[in-house]
């Protein structure tokens, strides 16, 4: 797909009417009012996005996008080399990952997509979609070209698109990437205009040595990126150009999985750092994203509160997970399906007094 040809979609609307009228249903039940914490508001948005006092969800749907990065290729920014890519997604694909025990484990199904690999994993079960072996090294130059960050937009999008055609009521996205901590700490820093020493974490537990490498190597692509962000018109050409600049394959297909998510009217669940810097990235592009989206945990990575915070989430699960590849979302819907589950069949305070039983 060229730039050109993209076409980024809008956010279908979302009334806070059925927010207000599902919290009203929720004070009713028969528990103390507020009870339920935090989980009540992300209900009521559930509510909104499906448009009824009777929200549910039952066939969440879990997407993983694979590539690499060039600015990875010869930096100890992690500490794993990039032939640990390819081993993952063969483990991902086959159901012996973290994220994806945790989905069968919940009974969610999960496709993945090699969308950038510089190497083409053998699993019958990866979907080729490859726009390109790995990035460029983003310190020198754009990791993607205009043309190919769209491409992997366009994977993402497509990718919802089937999901959807399939019943998927709720989405989970995930990522593998050696190194992508990197490019997202790069986008959080443009994204929220605050320091690089604010966002850069130890991604998969690197050492000072190599944390003090990343933020140089964060800083100097941001220096890049500003010296050419002016020349790129205002919209959505300077949204697409800076994540072409920044990101990776994977984190522009989960950008345009979260707008078509959004335009389709299904709800996603976040991870963390990584889907955060794509979510916040779909709410910059098309206000109005954030109703659709649901924090399902928050990483250790300092960026990612600050992502959630202008997003203004509040996360369901707050365990110091930083497995990655949606592993922390995934582990969160089970509580969501409760809060669900709960909403459904709890009698309200007015049933049990027109059965004759005292009131609590």
């Amino acid at each position: 797909m060229a730039f050109s040809d993209l076409h980024l979609p809008s956010p279908r609307p979302v009334h806070a009417s059925w927010r207000e009228r599902l919290q009203a249903r929720l004070d009713a039940l028969a528990k103390p009012v507020g009870s339920l914490g935090s989980l009540e508001p992300v209900l009521c948005d559930i509510a909104a996005i499906q448009a009824t006092e009777h929200p549910a969800i039952r066939r969440p749907f879990f997407l993983l996008f694979a590539a690499d990065h060039g600015v990875a290729r010869n930096r100890p920014i992690s500490r794993y080399g990039q032939h640990v890519t390819e081993e993952m997604v063969q483990h991902i694909a086959s159901g012996r990952s973290v994220s994806t025990v945790v989905a069968r484990s919940f009974g969610v199904p999960w496709r993945v997509y090699d969308v950038g690999m510089v190497t083409s994993p053998s699993h019958p079960d990866v979907r080729r979609t490859k726009v390109a072996a790995g990035t460029q090294d983003f310190t020198r130059g754009p990791a993607m070209t205009a043309d190919e960050c769209a491409q992997a937009l366009g994977v993402g999008m497509q990718a919802v698109k089937d999901a959807a055609s399939e019943g998927a009521d709720l989405l989970v996205f995930g990522e593998m990437g050696i190194g992508n901590t990197t490019p997202a700490s790069a986008l959080s820093a443009w994204l929220l205009g605050v320091d690089v020493d604010l966002v850069v974490g130890t991604g998969t537990g690197i050492r000072e040595q190599a944390l003090a490498e990343k933020r140089f190597v964060v800083r100097t692509a941001l220096a890049v990126w500003r010296e050419r962000e002016a020349a790129h018109p205002a919209g959505d050409e300077r949204w697409v150009a800076g994540l072409a600049q920044l990101g990776g394959f994977e984190l522009a297909a989960i950008s345009g999985a979260i707008l078509q998510a959004a335009s389709l009217g299904v709800p996603v669940l976040l991870d963390g750092v990584l889907t955060g810097a794509c979510a916040l990235w779909a709410e910059r592009v098309r206000p109005g994203v954030r109703d659709y989206l649901v924090a399902g945990h928050l990483s250790p990575e300092p960026a990612h509160a600050l992502l959630l915070g202008e997003l203004r989430k509040r996360p369901l699960l707050d365990l110091g997970l930083r497995v990655g590849e949606g592993s922390g979302a995934l582990m969160a819907w089970p509580i969501l399906r409760a809060g669900l589950a709960v909403l459904e069949g709890t009698a309200t305070f007015s049933e049990r007094a027109r059965s004759g039983r005292d009131l609590p």
